[in-house]
């Protein structure tokens, strides 16, 4: 009886387990021939599903991409998320105010038929409560500072528990470099945490040890840049 029991106990471990076990997301959307080429030439560096993964994005589920440039992360999530999820598109709240891409990005929306996706200009104009990760990538460092009420609305519209992801550029030297365009990591990691956020765990996929932080985020490459990535969850306040 003793063994049969331990038996079920481990059946039962190994079935949570399972469970627990992120979706596996469909690399083929790498493949999509409505993405131009020079985006799929940018793909081995910056290992897009890697990162949702790490995030733990799955299909189905609402997710934002906030201050998505021409569109990267927001093609490749609209796809993944499939016709049961909703991408968010922010373009604005960003440094001066809105996106100059807001043109390209509506035109890609149409092009590519990203009928999941949905295009708002700041947090507040999301849901309380309807998000379940949020990606910022390599645009933290550009919002308005202090980032006292971003982080307070991006927090609101976060689900339980729902999870922040934040990929920048690195640097050796404290605070905000202005000479290279780099944010220091331990500054998004304090100005979150004192906002709702828990640090749940970092990433090293996107460390690139040959770069010595000397260029800066405008420069030919710059998807090879030493990058840091950063998983927050949302406290319940």
């Amino acid at each position: 009886m003793k063994n049969f029991t331990v038996l079920v106990s481990l059946l039962g471990m190994i079935v949570l387990s399972s469970c627990s076990k992120p979706a596996s997301l469909d690399r083929s959307v790498l493949d999509d021939p409505a993405r131009s080429s020079e985006e799929k030439e940018q793909d081995a560096h910056r290992k897009a599903i890697d990162v949702y993964t790490f995030l733990g994005i799955e299909p189905g589920i609402t997710v934002a991409d906030l201050w998505p440039g021409g569109g990267y992360n927001t093609h490749l999530l609209s796809r993944l998320m499939g016709d049961d999820g909703k991408v968010y598109c922010m373009m604005g709240f960003y440094g001066s105010g809105q996106y100059d891409t807001l043109d390209k990005i509506e035109e890609r929306i149409k092009e590519a038929n990203l009928s999941n996706v949905q295009i708002f200009s700041k947090p507040s104009d999301l849901p309380a409560g309807s998000i379940n990760v949020m990606v910022s990538i390599r645009n933290y460092h550009d919002t308005k500072t202090p980032r006292d009420q971003l982080l307070a609305e991006l927090h609101a519209a976060l689900k339980p528990n729902g999870i922040l992801g934040i990929v920048d550029v690195a640097t050796d030297r404290p605070g905000w470099d202005d000479e290279t365009h780099r944010l220091n990591e331990q500054v998004v990691i304090d100005e979150c945490t004192s906002h709702g956020f828990e640090l749940v765990e970092s990433s090293d996929m996107l460390r690139n040890p040959d770069d010595d932080h000397s260029i800066t985020g405008f420069d030919e490459g710059r998807h090879t840049m030493d990058r840091y990535l950063l998983k927050f969850r949302k406290v319940a306040k």
